[in-house]
């Protein structure tokens, strides 16, 4: 294979997979035989119109009359991994209760989240076992009481100003959304597979305890806690990238995790240090890869034409 058609065949990537086996070597042919004696680049302009109609072609698959099941089968698991996500979030911090060993914090500290946990466990219950209203309505009054509750035992000297608590409402708010507007979230689960949901977040919890106290006790400088995390999530969006709804998914899911890791690069870090959060960029990106590549925990079968998915 001579460099040139070698470079033709990764612009060709652009395009979907079943667009490439029934057009690809047509197109190569063409612009092969289009090609000046000697070129070792593609043309430019070829270059432009593969860019353009592999997007183009994306787009209507991803939002043509053809998408309507993946995008059902996407807000069914975003319904399911999003109350779920939060959940894996409060008992992540279970590992606190260290800290009261060393009398660094009293047992207070390690309770709360313990307590906070219970009604997001209660919320991913319905979610699972049904009705789905009843998760829906659970979300809107865990939103309304996480933005009023505080201000009131405040006693109204809330540090907080109201578009601060409006802005950390917002996860909860996503929730309640997408548990409103998807039309079964427990197919979403069987779609994603409960062994697999219950795999992955007990080795979230787990990794993000045992990163929590080695942050803690032995390396407080290097943000294990968010390095896991970003490890964590990257993983499982480049999973889920694998199947048509799992791309869907994690689509819908980017505005709950572009609220809840705002800043977790730089958390507790001045501005000009800057390597702890691109080695945190480099790993994540890594996992996504690696995942997407490397396993396929979710299938590709959908909730009208079901696969074995785990």
């Amino acid at each position: 294979m001579s460099t040139l058609e070698e470079r033709y065949r990764r612009l060709l990537a652009l395009y979907p997979a079943e667009h490439r086996a029934r057009h690809g070597e047509e197109m190569l042919g063409v612009m092969l035989a289009q090609a000046g004696q000697g070129w070792r680049f593609p043309d430019p302009r070829d270059v432009l119109d593969l860019v353009k109609g592999g997007v183009l072609i994306r787009l209507r698959h991803a939002f043509g009359p053809g998408s309507g099941g993946s995008w059902r089968d996407a807000l069914n698991i975003a319904a399911i991994v999003a109350p779920l996500h939060l959940l894996v979030l409060e008992m992540s911090t279970w590992g606190t209760i260290l800290l009261t060993v060393d009398g660094t914090q009293p047992l207070l500290y390690a309770l709360t989240p313990a307590v906070y946990a219970l009604p997001r466990l209660l919320i991913v219950w319905l979610a699972l076992r049904g009705p789905r209203w009843a998760a829906a309505a659970s979300a809107w009054v865990l939103t309304a009481a996480s933005t009023t509750i505080p201000a009131v035992l405040s006693m109204g000297i809330d540090p907080f100003t109201p578009f601060e608590r409006a802005f950390y409402a917002l996860p909860d708010l996503a929730v309640a959304l997408l548990l409103t507007f998807a039309p079964s979230p427990t197919a979403g689960a069987a779609l994603v597979g409960r062994r697999s949901l219950l795999r992955w977040t007990a080795a979230a919890i787990l990794t993000m305890n045992v990163a929590s106290a080695l942050e803690h006790f032995l390396a407080p400088e290097y943000f294990l806690g968010s390095l896991a995390m970003t490890t964590m999530v990257c993983m499982a969006c480049g999973a889920a990238s694998r199947t048509p709804a799992g791309r869907r998914a994690v689509i819908l899911l980017v505005p709950l995790f572009l609220v809840l890791y705002r800043g977790v690069s730089w958390s507790g870090m001045s501005h000009d240090e800057w390597l702890p959060g691109l080695v945190q960029v480099l790993v994540g990106v890594t996992a996504f890869v690696v995942a997407r590549r490397g396993f396929r925990p979710y299938g590709s079968g959908t909730v009208s034409s079901p696969e074995p998915l785990a």
